[in-house]
């Protein structure tokens, strides 16, 4: 009994060593494309570590993504080739006019008296880079916008306010809304989500 354990235990070892070996045989490629965001003209930082030949290829499109119809994607492919096995990875990166519109959705996820409350982060790895022009409503409601340390109101949904300009897009914002007199009786029909465009462009330097 005890020679038939050892038996399974040396076949299991030689098992993972050869699928260890195998994988040590096969292309490695550790590959990033920085920042995720751009605007035409900017640059974009390309950082790989292979083992094996590398190759890289680039295609770039225009795709159709609202809010953003004008935006195009650069896509960046490394192929690596070692022996005759052979891998590849893919990266892109959007490029956006110098202004282009966003829109900030935001879970609503809290009730105070009667005002209802959305809050969320815009996220800086990928929107540090850019500055608030306008903003305007997609909620069809009046609203109440707080973002970096600063509030603006918006009454019509086709009236932007420029009272946000020149604040970082990327980090935290909250939106805030009083609730109807058919909301407060019935929390059912409260909106899950509160949302506004904004009007950006690449920060001014």
């Amino acid at each position: 009994m005890l020679k038939n354990n050892w038996t399974l235990n040396t076949d299991l070892i030689l098992f993972l060593v050869f699928i260890s070996f195998f994988y040590s045989c096969a292309p490695k490629i550790n590959f990033t494309a920085s920042p995720a965001i751009i605007t035409k003209g900017d640059s974009v930082l390309l950082n790989w570590k292979v083992k094996g030949k590398p190759t890289l290829m680039f295609d770039q499109r225009k795709i159709s993504h609202p809010p953003n119809d004008s935006m195009e994607i650069l896509e960046f492919t490394l192929s690596v080739q070692r022996g005759k096995k052979e891998k590849y990875i893919k990266r892109q990166v959007s490029i956006l006019p110098k202004e282009s519109t966003d829109e900030v959705v935001l879970i609503t996820n809290d009730i105070k008296g009667d005002t209802l409350i959305a809050s969320g982060i815009k996220d800086s790895s990928l929107w540090a880079d850019f500055e608030v022009i306008s903003i305007s409503s997609l909620s069809k409601r009046p609203l109440i916008i707080l973002h970096a340390g600063r509030e603006s109101e918006l009454r019509d949904s086709e009236i932007p306010s420029n009272l946000l300009e020149g604040t970082h897009y990327a980090g935290s914002w909250k939106i805030m809304t009083l609730l109807s007199e058919a909301e407060k009786k019935d929390h059912s029909i409260i909106p899950d989500q509160l949302e506004i465009k904004v009007l950006i462009c690449p920060l001014k330097k």
